[in-house]
């Protein structure tokens, strides 16, 4: 006679595993944030790779993204990368009405992609870590 035992716990029926995240809620973040994505109209989501790309560069401890106060000539200088890097061709028409305005409004765009994505990182950096940060 083999003794009988309960694989799992009593007071948690629910383990996690390899089909069910560990906090479902979060899984629900990305997916909503990935479905609000998928609506930015077609130029935005033709930069927001570039903007992924640069922002995946700074992501590392140290970085001036995760700074209290991050520093804005160090943003302008992202933000004049990922704008060097668009295909130019692509936003012609764009440019032109720019030029007429007197004020680039395609780096104004992009600055404020970069900035959202650095937000939306450092939300979830500071989950991670469990919360409130103390210096």
């Amino acid at each position: 006679m083999t003794p009988y035992y309960e694989p799992y716990p009593y007071f948690n029926p629910y383990q996690p595993s390899s089909f069910c995240p560990v906090c479902p809620w979060e899984d629900e973040k990305e997916r909503d944030q990935r479905k609000f994505k998928e609506l930015y109209p077609a130029l935005a989501r033709q930069i927001q790779p570039l903007v992924e790309e640069e922002c995946d560069r700074m992501e590392y401890d140290g970085s001036f993204m995760f700074d209290e106060y991050p520093d804005q000539f160090q943003i302008r200088c992202v933000c004049r990368r990922i704008y060097e890097k668009m295909d130019k061709r692509a936003y012609q028409d764009d440019l032109m009405m720019q030029e007429t305005s007197g004020r680039n409004w395609m780096e104004d765009f992009v600055t404020i992609m970069l900035l959202n994505e650095m937000y939306q990182r450092r939300l979830r950096r500071r989950e991670r870590r469990g919360g409130r940060m103390y210096y």
